[in-house]
């Protein structure tokens, strides 16, 4: 069962579908990864209603209610539903932290998205890492799907692949950072809610599909 669970994580990381050692990848698969239509709309849906609402209003407290407020009835349908309840209380508690932080005593309006920059940092970082101690996280995840061992770190090539695959990955949060950050410093909420949905499925769908272009034109491709 855990090694099911693990599969399956792993695949919709990747965007893929496997069965007994094979990955395929589709429209379907593709909106897995990226967490289904629900996933895409709560998502997408706060930080438009968080950048509309403060350039109608200019005021935080309503731009932040209305954001956490539709992230919150999503959170609250998952739990119901028992949809991912563990990723509905991570959830939860990123957006009663975006709340605190823009609400807070000296907290500006823009400060709901420093969430957004920690995860991406996070995330970097440690594929980062990956690379850098010679156990790519792509690697790690694809070859589990297939079913192998981890072997094919001895082969120079395979490594060499699957590290520039997931170096990939890092410049992806490594450019959504690049370009945020400027935004959160000139205090640009309106750019910076904009340049979130921009920079969220759109984008992230263009990293999966280009993940397993690479992928299938390398590792995966028949002999």
């Amino acid at each position: 069962m855990a090694n099911e669970e693990l599969r399956d994580s792993a695949a919709k990381r990747l965007g893929v579908s496997a069965e007994n050692g094979n990955l395929q990848f589709d429209r379907k698969s593709l909106l897995a990864g990226m967490g289904g239509w629900l996933g895409v709309v709560e998502t997408v849906l706060p930080s438009v209603l968080f950048g509309s609402s403060f350039a109608l209003t200019g005021e935080a407290l309503i731009s932040v209610t209305l954001a956490g407020g539709t992230s919150a009835m999503f959170i609250l349908y998952r739990l119901i539903t028992r949809k991912s309840a563990s990723s509905a209380l991570i959830g939860a508690l990123a957006v009663g932290f975006a709340a605190w932080l823009a609400l807070r005593d000296g907290g500006q309006a823009v400060d709901y998205f420093i969430p957004g920059f920690i995860t991406n940092a996070v995330y970097g970082s440690g594929l980062l890492i990956s690379v850098l101690v010679r156990w790519p996280i792509i690697g790690v995840l694809v070859e589990v799907l297939r079913g192998h061992d981890m072997t094919w770190r001895k082969n120079r090539r395979v490594l060499a692949i699957y590290s520039a695959v997931t170096a990939f990955w890092v410049g992806f949060f490594s450019l959504r950072l690049a370009i945020q950050l400027p935004l959160y410093f000139a205090g640009n909420t309106e750019l910076l809610a904009t340049a979130r949905v921009a920079m969220g499925p759109p984008l992230y769908a263009l990293v999966i599909v280009s993940t397993w272009l690479m992928l299938r034109a390398t590792v995966l491709k028949p002999r």
